[in-house]
């Protein structure tokens, strides 16, 4: 039987317990630090039954004020946090959640970092003549929207060169070892990110090519890979990719760039957003609209010079 006088803390410990065999490994780990972290510094030793609304929104408070985790990450805490008191109504430990109409603080979406078709052509070129082939991985990033993990983690035997395409089944990531290890992570091949992530997407003919001769180089079951065989660390392609925007002459970004390029590129072109979000391997189209359709400088003029010759075609007299 439940202690009803158990504090916050003591029934995370049993939450974390009950959870880790239902959730990712790197999730569990996520939640831990988050609970250890974050949440009994500050309110853990409170009776579960005294916790009230007014509580938690002086909790989030605190965390703004302290100015240690982002606004996202505070939204996650207390998301996490209302999961916890949900399940704690469900064991009639408490009789409200007191996670409800709690005001978090207003989220910064971050700059979407693009590639402008210049610096790709830039990159393009730069990859081609690497003489590395674990170049080619960005090529492939930059016309499928791979994420780091997925791409790492790509096997040969996701590829149908007859069919053009490929599946994403799995994804490589670095995790948190268990207490037994020696190294604090580890990496390890698990399922994609979402449900959504795991899809298949078609591939333009060039790279199509480029993978057929890719594979006729290979010694391993990677379709990226180290010399030995081994993949490709996340960490290593990030690197890579680092080094080749340096020597293409181009500004530092982030790996997900080319995600972003990949789905300003497709935009550009007319794609539809429910393509492209399938593609993405998006959980739903909004995420899509609201973060990876960002307009290039370059395109918004195109835009106005198209309305400009619209508005000449009809030969109307201006008023200028």
């Amino acid at each position: 039987m439940i202690q009803t006088q158990m504090t916050l803390g003591e029934f995370l410990d049993k939450w974390l317990d009950g959870v880790r065999i239902s959730v990712k490994y790197s999730t569990y780990i996520s939640y831990k630090g988050y609970i250890d972290n974050h949440i009994k510094r500050l309110i853990g030793h409170i009776v579960l039954e005294e916790l009230k609304p007014m509580i938690i929104q002086e909790y989030v408070n605190s965390l703004v004020v302290e100015q240690r985790l982002s606004a996202r990450t505070i939204g996650i805490i207390i998301t996490m946090l209302g999961r916890v008191f949900s399940d704690a109504e469900d064991y009639e430990v408490i009789t409200r959640n007191p996670c409800r109409k709690i005001r978090l603080p207003k989220v910064d979406e971050d700059e979407v970092e693009v590639l402008t078709r210049a610096e790709q052509t830039k990159l393009e070129k730069i990859i081609v003549n690497s003489g590395d082939n674990r170049a080619y991985g960005i090529m492939l990033t930059l016309y499928t929207g791979l994420r780091v993990g997925e791409l790492c983690g790509l096997r040969w035997s996701d590829i149908s060169l007859a069919t053009k395409s490929l599946k994403i089944k799995a994804s490589l990531n670095r995790e948190a070892s268990d207490a037994t290890c020696k190294k604090k992570t580890k990496m390890k091949l698990s399922d994609p990110k979402t449900k959504k992530s795991k899809r298949i997407i078609e591939l333009p003919s060039f790279i199509a090519d480029l993978l057929k001769r890719l594979k006729c180089e290979s010694n391993s079951d990677y379709v990226f890979s180290m010399k030995n065989g081994k993949f490709v660390d996340p960490r290593t392609m990030q690197f890579l990719f680092k080094k080749l925007l340096e020597k293409a002459g181009v500004s530092p970004k982030k790996f997900h760039a080319l995600r972003h390029t990949f789905a300003t590129r497709a935009a550009e072109q007319g794609a539809d957003p429910k393509t492209v979000s399938e593609t993405l391997g998006h959980s739903n189209t909004n995420i899509t609209l609201n973060r990876y359709t960002h307009s290039l400088k370059e395109s918004k003029v195109k835009m106005m010079k198209g309305f400009d010759q619209f508005f000449k075609d009809k030969k109307i007299a201006t008023f200028l």
